[in-house]
């Protein structure tokens, strides 16, 4: 009873001390205006609940108003994205009729360096406005354009005199060309930037005009905005399919979280959570939302094993009646080796005590301790027949054809011990398996862990000890053979 009330006064402790974290974090999330931060914030806390026991009902409060914040947090994301949608359109509005003046004046220009300048000035304007992807490619090629045609309207200037100077801008020009022309087909981002870079520098250390070397920079700008827009496009698209994925699977988690409350079908939602979180692998979702999902999951795994270890109390009242039973047969047994002449029976009936292990539920300590006073009923008995064999010498082939018995059995109960073994190994290293995935470092992975070396390491002793017995069985027989052989010979 002081057990119980003890436990209950420690789940207290902890819904307290979890709740006023909550509280907390909560108040952080209010205080900030990087939703994406707020977003982490939540996502910490979230790590909190792993490794804390509540009350069901406590952990589904407090749980409860997490998913409540992040519901919050998310409608706020999608207000920011309403936001900039109505943002782009005034800005578009606002664009265009700069570059309908940008086209007039490409095409009358009065004063070339006047209508270049006003054609730059309204390109930086791109830079610092918001807009929709398809609103910005379209201003910008109509803007481009008005350059092109500004370009062809400029007078004939005299070429430089200087041969040198001539042969640096058509190699530095050409160069430009094909990076930004290779800017404009390519998917790498990472390696455009990294050209763009390059041969920035290298134009920038060329001896050219510096009226040529302006037009060039400007050009690698352009491209600097085109890739820099297409990877904010990118961005945006991920974040959206992401959104997508994480709302669908969100809802498919909860939906097993719910059945687990009234349903007991532990396994098939352990294999629905498996088949979620191998989907989950192959699909675009942000370092967020794929967190966020794998907590998910690994919350409803532990979950079934709070329910599953709760289920255990009706396996201790089956296991006691199995002990009390199996517990009378070993006493039988026992005294049997220690006073029967009937070696062969006896044998006989140990050995059918021994099969009565397999399949019967027993609490670890029980099993050990009656299977322990099982093999010292063999020993017992294998003592005892020693002893008889030893006095009859003329029966020595006997005792060899027992000894050989006794190791086929005993080869045979360690090949059934190691198969019972390696099915308990692979439901351990599928329960690995899937709090590995969640790339959490956890207490129940290292327990895990230490679990499957040291089934790993009785598994490998019981095959080195049927090769031992492997090897001494057929030293045996050699020679019983021989021994048979040679009484042939005598007589």
């Amino acid at each position: 009873m002081e057990n119980i009330y003890n436990q209950n006064e420690d789940l207290t402790k902890n819904y307290n001390l979890l709740k006023t974290k909550l509280e907390n974090v909560f108040k952080k999330v209010k205080q900030t205006t990087d939703l994406k931060q707020a977003k982490i914030y939540l996502i910490e806390i979230q790590g909190e609940f792993k490794n804390i026991k509540l009350k069901r009902e406590d952990r589904e409060e407090l749980y409860g108003k997490l998913q409540t914040a992040f519901s919050e947090i998310n409608n706020k994301i999608e207000n920011e994205r309403l936001a900039f949608e109505n943002e782009s359109a005034k800005n578009y509005l606002i664009l265009k009729p700069k570059i309908e003046d940008a086209e007039f004046l490409a095409n009358h220009p009065k004063d070339y360096r006047e209508s270049f300048e006003f054609l730059i000035e309204v390109q930086n304007q791109f830079k610092s406005l918001k807009l929709q992807r398809e609103q910005r490619e379209l201003l910008y090629a109509r803007l481009q354009k008005a350059f092109e045609t500004l370009k062809s309207n400029q007078p004939i200037y005299k070429k430089p005199e200087n041969i040198e100077i001539d042969a640096n801008y058509d190699d530095i020009h050409q160069k430009v060309e094909n990076v930004c022309k290779n800017i404009e087909i390519t998917k790498d981002y990472y390696d455009a930037k990294e050209q763009l870079i390059e041969v920035q520098s290298e134009l920038r250390a060329t001896t050219i005009s510096r009226e040529i070397k302006d037009e060039l920079f400007e050009k690698i700008q352009k491209s600097f905005i085109i890739i820099n827009q297409r990877r904010e496009d990118d961005i945006k698209n991920i974040e959206e399919e992401s959104s997508i994925h994480f709302n669908n699977f969100r809802d498919e988690i909860m939906k097993i979280d719910e059945l687990l409350k009234t349903e007991k079908e532990y396994k098939t939602y352990k294999e629905k959570l498996k088949s979620i979180q191998f989907e989950l692998r192959d699909l675009k979702l942000t370092k967020e939302h794929r967190k966020d999902l794998f907590d998910l999951i690994q919350l409803n795994f532990e979950k079934i094993i709070d329910l599953q270890d709760k289920e255990k109390g009706y396996f201790h009242k089956e296991s006691q009646e199995n002990y009390k039973s199996l517990k009378e047969l070993v006493e039988k047994g026992y005294k049997q080796a220690e006073t029967t002449h009937e070696y062969k029976d006896t044998r006989e009936f140990l050995k059918k005590i021994q099969s009565e292990f397999k399949g019967i539920k027993l609490k670890s300590e029980e099993r050990e301790e009656l299977y322990s006073k099982l093999q010292r009923a063999f020993e017992i008995l294998n003592t005892r027949v020693d002893e008889y064999f030893h006095t009859k010498k003329k029966n020595w082939e006997v005792r060899m054809q027992y000894k050989i018995s006794e190791m086929i059995t005993e080869i045979e109960n360690l090949e059934d011990e190691i198969e019972d073994e390696e099915e308990s190994l692979l439901e351990l290293e599928d329960q690995l398996d899937i709090i590995i995935s969640s790339g959490k470092q956890t207490i129940a992975k290292e327990g895990l862990m230490a679990r499957i070396a040291s089934s790993k390491v009785s598994i490998q002793k019981k095959n080195e000890k049927i090769i031992e017995l492997d090897n001494e069985l057929e030293k045996l027989e050699e020679r019983v053979n021989k021994s048979e052989d040679e009484q042939e010979v005598d007589e």
